[in-house]
């Protein structure tokens, strides 16, 4: 009667054992929200096309796929469903006397830079040139389920971490140029702090570079390159 007491004991006892030995800091699976920003572009990895800005809001999930006690292992799926492109505009305008004027607006791949001149340089014109230059927003949306990230200390509140993601994203109008793509293909990579205030919550920031182009679907592929700043908030359970 006393071995049967002891091992119901144990088998009551088995979950609550678990769960303290399970370290404090170290998160089973995660639910995110996080946004992020970019104030430029430029030539860093595969990209051509410069000044362009990037902002979005989105949401991620993170599964430990494997703990030990220098790092934890995540499955780190993103969904972005807020994602907007500044693109620099060209608008250039010429007007020849005596026949009259033509003007183009377009997006340019490098940053765009105003200019005029007239021919003559004096006197009355025959041609006068002008570049009027300005941005465009464009919305997109997308997902990249691909996420992989390290955690490491995961016994400690502050631990670094570095993460990679890949995925797509689908835009209202082509993206970065005209005659490129709606339909985008992006992959980045990056690492950061993340800072577990409680077994339940926690905040990151993190720095990615992040890239995204059409893989030569679209007639033009100029591609984009952007150092993405991003701050996030973590629930886990």
């Amino acid at each position: 009667m006393n071995l049967r007491c002891l091992l119901a004991s144990l088998l009551i006892s088995l979950p609550r054992l678990t769960q303290a030995q399970e370290p404090q800091h170290s998160f089973r699976q995660s639910f995110s929200t996080f946004a992020e920003y970019s104030n430029t572009s430029s030539r860093i990895v595969l990209g051509a096309s410069e000044d362009r800005r990037f902002a979005a809001l989105g949401f991620g999930y993170a599964l430990r796929l494997l703990h030990t006690r220098h790092f934890d292992w995540y499955y780190a799926p993103e969904i972005l469903p807020l994602v907007f492109l500044q693109d620099p505009v060209a608008t250039e305008s010429l007007a020849i006397a005596g026949i009259g004027s033509f003007h183009q607006s377009a997006p340019t791949v490098s940053t765009c830079k105003p200019a005029s001149f007239t021919i003559p340089p004096e006197g009355p014109p025959a041609l006068t040139y002008s570049r009027v230059c300005s941005t465009r927003w464009t919305y997109a949306g997308g997902i990249s389920p691909l996420g992989q990230r390290f955690n490491f200390r995961p016994r400690r509140q502050l631990q670094p971490f570095v993460i990679g993601n890949a995925g797509f994203l689908v835009a209202t109008r082509d993206v970065p140029v005209n005659d490129s793509s709606r339909f985008n293909f992006t992959f980045e990579f990056g690492a950061g702090l993340e800072l577990r205030r409680s077994p339940r919550h926690s905040w990151s920031i993190e720095y990615r570079l992040h890239h995204l182009s059409n893989d030569y679907t679209g007639t033009n592929n100029p591609g984009v390159d952007n150092q993405l700043f991003r701050l996030t908030y973590s629930l886990s359970r």
